[in-house]
């Protein structure tokens, strides 16, 4: 069963969220914002939709390890929106699917060699 009782209640505290609409990028604790806002730059200038996502303790997923592990990596969280997780039945939307390898794609290809995304520059 959900931590939420209500549906609306996870859209209040995370944002609401639906396959086809685009990428799932996460705004959290574990998540460089510099390289967050050169994501999302990317994302406006290719028109690829996206959506956010509010993290307020951990993502759930390998990206805090990432951020926390050593002196701390720059690090990210670009989710592919997908329903039935871990199941037999898992489903995502194709367009979605291309739309994660075509933001990923453009921000490689727009990072400069030894990008520095400290917040003090």
């Amino acid at each position: 069963m959900s931590r939420h009782s209500n549906p609306n209640d996870q859209k209040i505290e995370e944002g609401d969220l639906a396959c086809g609409k685009g990428p799932v990028l996460t705004y959290g604790p574990a998540v460089q914002n510099n390289l967050l806002d050169f994501i999302i730059s990317n994302a406006e200038k290719n028109k690829i939709a996206f959506q956010r996502l509010a993290a307020s303790r951990s993502t759930g997923t390998d990206t805090d390890a990432f951020a926390y592990s050593n002196a701390g990596v720059a690090s990210a969280l670009i989710s592919l929106p997908l329903r039935y997780m871990h199941t037999t039945v898992e489903m995502c939307s194709k367009d979605d699917v291309e739309s994660v390898i075509h933001l990923i794609y453009h921000c490689l290809i727009n990072l400069k060699n030894n990008h520095n995304f400290s917040y003090i520059k």
